[in-house]
């Protein structure tokens, strides 16, 4: 009988460097996550920083709206449509085996376009203890260097100084400014977003090795194991180097 690693290879991807790991959400994750949002996922003190207030819908368990079902129909739908056209990653983020967080990867067109959209939040509970920067790092080491990409883009609201500072450490650079819209229980709203981009050129690694897990077989699902990449195996050590202190 083939595992469900088999079936849907993106299960078998493991990121992990230091405390900090990495892989795609699954079914048993999603009580636990559930919990997590409702902890609370943003500062109040800072700009929301999401294009929809998901976070803020009732909670209203085993209804056909609100919290957590439509949550799930979105994270059900990102693995039911994952193909080489496009593709979400919705990773859970674990420190010493607690799920903290979210950290998120979208491509369209990648084998052409070599280009990944990341994009996180963590419970506010876990927020200030550098698991925000290091998970977005491995997040761009594993597009970097394990899918081929040739840049990761983000962006954030301009005045989330928490999320501007995340993206510094990381080596991202500003690429303009554009005009988005937010929607919340309040009504739509218009926002600043700051766009960034970070290259092999700019990235700022983990300063102790990451660890990878099921490279390979992603390759292959995704359609690109014929794009460059500096990995040589399905697992992987990449070292990194040391880098200051992160307040992410």
């Amino acid at each position: 009988m083939l595992s469900l690693e088999e079936i849907f290879p993106p299960f078998a991807l493991r990121v992990a460097c230091g405390p900090v790991e990495l892989r795609v959400l699954r079914d048993d994750d999603v009580p636990e996550l559930v919990e997590l949002v409702r902890g609370g996922v943003t500062d109040p003190a800072l700009p929301m920083p999401f294009l929809q207030a998901w976070h803020e819908e009732p909670f209203t368990p085993g209804a056909p709206d609100g919290f957590p079902t439509s949550s799930l129909r979105w994270w059900w739908t990102q693995r039911a449509t994952c193909s080489p056209e496009e593709w979400r990653l919705a990773l859970t983020v674990r420190r010493d085996g607690v799920l903290v967080g979210m950290q998120d990867l979208h491509a369209v067109a990648f084998p052409q376009r070599r280009s990944v959209l990341t994009g996180s939040w963590l419970g506010r509970a876990h927020h200030g203890v550098g698991t925000g920067t290091l998970m977005r790092r491995l997040a761009v080491v594993l597009a970097l260097d394990e899918l081929g990409a040739a840049q990761c883009e983000s962006g954030y609201i301009v005045g989330n100084h928490a999320s501007a500072a995340v993206s510094r450490k990381v080596g991202y650079r500003e690429n303009g400014r554009h005009r988005v819209v937010q929607r919340s229980a309040a009504g739509a709203v218009g926002a600043d977003e700051q766009r960034v981009v970070v290259t092999r050129d700019t990235v700022v690694r983990p300063g102790e090795p990451v660890t990878v897990e099921g490279a390979a077989v992603l390759r292959r699902f995704l359609g690109v194991d014929d794009l460059p990449h500096s990995a040589s195996s399905a697992d992987s050590h990449i070292d990194g180097h040391d880098v200051g202190d992160d307040a992410g």
